[in-house]
């Protein structure tokens, strides 16, 4: 436990720190290493680490990309993703004999989620307070969830996947994220003067509290269909970036698709 919170304590500093400097080139290159350890982290666990070309394209994309979006640069990002994809299968064509379609489409597929989901990030487009609502949507949820089920637990929720999870922890996770963000708006408001649109604001925090737990599931799908308890040792106490970002991955394209729909902030 001490080694959890000394770790988890280390990284809420340095996750400060890289949003502090949002504004400048540190914030996309800090994105673009966290998507290429989670996608080794990923390519790791599918066994697809002898498909050298195709996660070669995808630790190319998954770094250049936060640097496309955040310099808005559409067009490049339109030629990366079809000449990424293209080398991905041309190797499943050339090395077919050791190169499952598998391996290639859940390559591609993961590449193109994890890359997209953590550069949705960029600051110039959202603002920071969004960024900070999107990312902590997942961690809020999770955290609720994980003590209302250790203190009111009682149902199982999905116990062939994750035996852990109570349909208590699951109701605690969604009051506790609306909860939070609701409290985070208001502080916000009144620093920066802006309006907010609560009961939007609400709604987001039930959509994403809900899908955070799909997120975290299909993570548990494949190390439980994988045979491995956590994605990576690089938290110690926490496992990998996946095991800390696998609901981020999906909450974050859920808050912004609604964010873009109705701005949470205005004025």
């Amino acid at each position: 436990m001490k080694v959890r919170i000394i770790s988890g304590v280390v990284g809420g500093i340095l996750a400060i720190l890289i949003l502090i400097l949002h504004k400048t080139f540190v914030f996309p290159l800090a994105i673009a290493a966290l998507i290429c350890i989670a996608l080794f982290e990923l390519f790791r666990a599918g066994k697809c680490l002898h498909c050298r070309i195709s996660i070669g394209a995808g630790f190319l994309y998954g770094a250049a990309l936060p640097f496309l979006q955040y310099y808005g640069n559409t067009s490049a990002t339109i030629a990366l993703t079809f000449l990424c994809i293209v080398a991905m299968f041309a190797e499943m064509v050339l090395l077919h004999k050791h190169i499952t379609y598998q391996n290639t489409l859940f390559i591609a597929a993961i590449t193109l989620l994890v890359s997209h989901s953590l550069s949705m990030l960029n600051t110039s487009q959202f603002g920071l307070a969004s960024v900070i609502l999107a990312l902590s949507s997942a961690w809020i949820a999770d955290t609720g969830a994980y003590f209302a089920g250790t203190f009111l637990g009682k149902h199982k929720l999905c116990p062939e996947i994750s035996p852990k999870k109570t349909v208590e922890g699951f109701f605690g996770g969604i009051v506790t994220d609306v909860v939070v963000m609701v409290i985070f708006a208001l502080i916000y408001s009144l620093i920066a003067h802006a309006h907010v649109h609560y009961l939007w604001l609400i709604f987001i925090g039930i959509v994403c509290a809900v899908i955070s737990v799909l997120g975290d599931l299909s993570a548990s799908v494949l190390k439980r269909q994988q045979g491995i308890k956590d994605f990576g040792n690089i938290m110690p106490g926490h496992g990998g970036v996946m095991d800390r970002f696998d609901s981020v991955l999906f909450t974050v394209p859920a808050f912004y698709a609604l964010e873009m729909m109705y701005p949470v902030f205005f004025g």
